[in-house]
């Protein structure tokens, strides 16, 4: 394969998957999005774009776990679909980075089928939700359920900024963009909304054997610094990262950040 093909496809039991770049596997949790497919042509350009160092180094392995998805699910259930794929396509263990929601898939992954994971970089996520992300993600559900997109755009865009006049903007562009973003959005997204409202594994995070880093954003509204260190805390050799003055976007748009997760996983 080479560095700029991209190969798609979907692996029992229904996992949509997108293949490109080089080298081991690095398997990617992409976070909570409002459709359950994989991207679209555009999506799929600005995916390879923002992950770009990533592939030139490593094989990313982009799963979209929550296709198909029916409430009432739990994280585990969902962890398990992903290690299905893992287990009867990859090389495993290996090295896996999760996204937001999809780091809370990443840390269950981790918690229920350690065999399969190498090493774990959870990115913009927790042990579980705060409180004001726990009401944001509700008021979404909400918004998405009567039928409200650019509602439902305005509520995610707003909510992922560092700053209030930053959400102020961010929520108009949500707000405009919402027909769109969420023109697909449905039981897959409110199953998985419902899923993480439940999350809690803060007191299982001492299970996790494998090196894991927490990396977030000191302006984080669906967690908090303290959630991050105290989830890195929790896991024996866990190591924590909080940059300083973003948002929850910002932690993986942030200049060091594909720099510290490869130096994590290359590392000794």
């Amino acid at each position: 394969m080479t560095k700029t093909s991209v190969v798609r496809g979907e692996w029992p039991p229904g996992i949509p998957y997108l293949r490109f770049g080089s080298g081991a596997p690095l398997v990617y949790l992409p976070g909570l999005s409002g459709s359950p497919h994989l991207p679209s042509r555009a999506g799929l350009a600005l995916q390879q774009r923002l992950l770009a160092p990533f592939a030139r180094r490593r094989e990313l392995v982009w799963l979209q776990w929550s296709q198909g998805l029916v409430a009432p699910v739990a994280m585990a259930q969902v962890a398990a679909g992903a290690a299905a794929a893992i287990r009867s396509h990859l090389p495993a263990p290996v090295d896996v980075v999760g996204v937001s929601t999809g780091g809370s898939v990443a840390l269950q992954l981790a918690l229920d089928h350690p065999h399969l994971v190498r090493r774990l970089v959870i990115a913009s996520a927790a042990y579980r939700l705060s409180d004001h992300g726990r009401l944001v993600q509700r008021s979404l559900a909400a918004a998405v359920h009567t039928g409200h997109t650019r509602r439902a755009g305005a509520i995610m865009a707003a909510e992922v900024a560092a700053s209030a006049p930053a959400a102020v903007v961010f929520g108009a562009a949500g707000w405009l963009m919402g027909p769109s973003t969420f023109a697909e959005a449905g039981a897959e997204l409110l199953a998985v909304i419902e899923a993480e409202d439940h999350f809690d594994v803060g007191e299982r995070l001492a299970e996790i054997a494998v090196p894991t880093l927490v990396i977030g954003a000191e302006r984080d509204r669906f967690y908090s610094p303290e959630l991050f260190r105290d989830t890195a805390a929790r896991i024996p050799g866990g190591w924590a990262i909080v940059y300083p003055r973003v948002g929850h976007l910002g932690t993986t748009l942030h200049r060091r950040y594909h720099r510290d997760v490869l130096a994590f996983l290359d590392g000794p």
